[in-house]
């Protein structure tokens, strides 16, 4: 099949979450698959230094006004994905993130930034001769893409099966009604059953209500989200068009994420020299400068520090752990008063606790290496990435039981993997991570569910299959 896969940011290239994860893996294992699989991505600052030099430019003219669009041929170097760059120096050359200023706030003009990404896939996906190569299916992910489906429900002629993937609802891309003109879009897609949200108009809704299939990235998410607590104001409409919706678990690129392979880590390890993750928490601890008392648990948080991955919780909870002997060690960025937060505990327990503000990935992987266990209390987590790397990694996952956390880490059965809590208290975690220091001191039994972790199989190789069935479904009933 040939499929056309449109992202706002793709791992190698430019990463600030789960999203670029996914886009630089999943075409990946497609093509392993013997799929043929394009990306359109935008040409941000710095991107064209990190592919293969350009192979054709293909002018699509000024349709926003900004300055022409043109779009670059060229393929990913590290696996050789073909993948066309969006350039226009207006939209994209910043020297900030991919969406937000140095001050955290939001371009202004994102709704023309993204409309134009996905004015260009829809161009792209219904006109293949500008490329000579026809999709057969266009993939879209969250907000950021979603316009393409309203772009081609708005021009009214007969087009490719569109499926779009939510990896978190909570980020609409919602836009005040004075701004859609400026996106080009026809004022009938301006209804309740459309694109209108809450007197706004969305790009993620747009991407729902047009697609033919809808995915998110676990089956207990997508039934999550069917409800008002987890639905964010969308609920009702995904209710009225659930027949379209499926959850899809998010696999990983063992490549990257394998202690048996991680170039990044001090010492390779396996399920058979599983005493060698001893190695990597000792480098850990003396990296940090914290105890290196091996008989004590290290916990780990690597995530962003906000209230939605149910950080605040840690804070409650990690004392008591401390007065124990534990060592905590925290890698993330996000809402200012977490951060202090966390920088006051380290202040407390200079010997014990160690906090990097910020994401580094040779750090993140040096982490997952050397902790004992991970903290992912989230109040919702659609899939979660780094508990799938932490049980690769026999690092077991202590999560509250949402989303895709509640589909992939277990206790008290004979798969145990992990440790789980269901409401989201600190007396709850607390009592998590008291089991975890309990079976911690049982060397034995924590082998054993080291082992289960390490066991699992979440390669993207083990779920392309659910995704080429979709699509040829697709295509079938197109």
């Amino acid at each position: 099949m040939k499929i056309l896969f449109a992202a706002s940011e793709i791992y190698p290239l430019i990463k600030t979450g789960g999203l670029a994860d996914v886009a630089g893996a999943l075409p990946v294992a497609l093509r392993k698959k013997g799929h043929d699989v394009k990306l359109i991505m935008p040409a941000y600052q710095g991107i064209l230094e990190k592919v293969a030099p350009i192979q054709k430019s293909i002018n699509l003219g000024n349709p926003f006004g900004v300055g022409d669009l043109l779009l670059l041929e060229t393929h990913i170097p590290e696996n050789d994905t073909p993948i066309y760059l969006l350039q226009c120096q207006a939209l994209y050359e910043r020297e900030d993130g991919p969406y937000v200023d140095k001050n955290g706030l939001d371009f202004e003009d994102n709704h023309i930034r993204f409309a134009a990404l996905s004015w260009a896939t829809a161009t792209l996906a219904l006109h293949g001769s500008l490329i000579e190569w026809q999709a057969d299916v266009l993939h879209l992910n969250d907000w950021q893409t979603g316009f393409a489906a309203a772009y081609l429900e708005s021009w009214k002629v007969k087009h490719l099966p569109v499926v779009t993937t939510v990896h978190n609802l909570r980020y609409n891309g919602s836009f005040d009604m004075n701004q859609f003109s400026s996106t080009h879009l026809s004022t009938e897609l301006l209804s309740m059953h459309g694109m209108e949200f809450y007197g706004r108009f969305s790009g993620l809704k747009a991407g729902l209500v047009y697609a033919d299939a809808i995915t998110t990235v676990s089956p207990t998410y997508a039934k999550e989200i069917l409800t008002p607590e987890y639905g964010d104001g969308l609920d009702g409409t995904l209710k009225a068009i659930q027949h379209k919706l499926t959850g899809i678990l998010n696999g990983v690129d063992y490549d990257q994420w394998a202690p048996e392979v991680d170039s990044l880590i001090p010492e390779n390890y396996s399920i058979e020299s599983l005493t060698l993750k001893q190695t990597n928490k000792l480098a850990l601890l003396r990296e940090n400068g914290l105890s290196e008392d091996l008989s004590k648990p290290v916990f780990g948080v690597i995530s962003r520090l906000t209230e939605q991955k149910g950080l605040d919780l840690v804070l409650q909870a990690m004392p008591a752990m401390l007065e124990k002997g534990a060592r905590l060690v925290v890698l993330g960025s996000g809402d200012k008063h977490l951060e202090s937060a966390y920088l006051a505990l380290q202040e407390n327990y200079p010997d014990q606790v160690s906090v990097r503000i910020g994401y580094f990935e040779d750090y993140s992987h040096r982490i997952q290496a050397g902790i004992d266990a991970l903290l992912i209390p989230s109040r919702f987590e659609p899939c979660g990435l780094t508990q799938l790397y932490a049980l690769k990694y026999g690092t077991l996952p202590i999560v509250r039981q949402t989303g895709g956390l509640a589909d992939t880490v277990f206790e008290g059965t004979d798969n145990a993997n992990g440790f789980v809590f269901s409401k989201a208290t600190s007396e709850e975690l607390e009592a998590a991570i008291e089991r975890c220091m309990t079976c911690f001191d049982d060397k034995e039994h924590w082998q054993a569910r080291q082992i289960n972790a390490m066991r699992c199989d979440h390669s993207w190789e083990a779920v392309t299959d659910q995704w080429t069935a979709l699509y040829q479904s697709l295509i079938e009933d197109a």
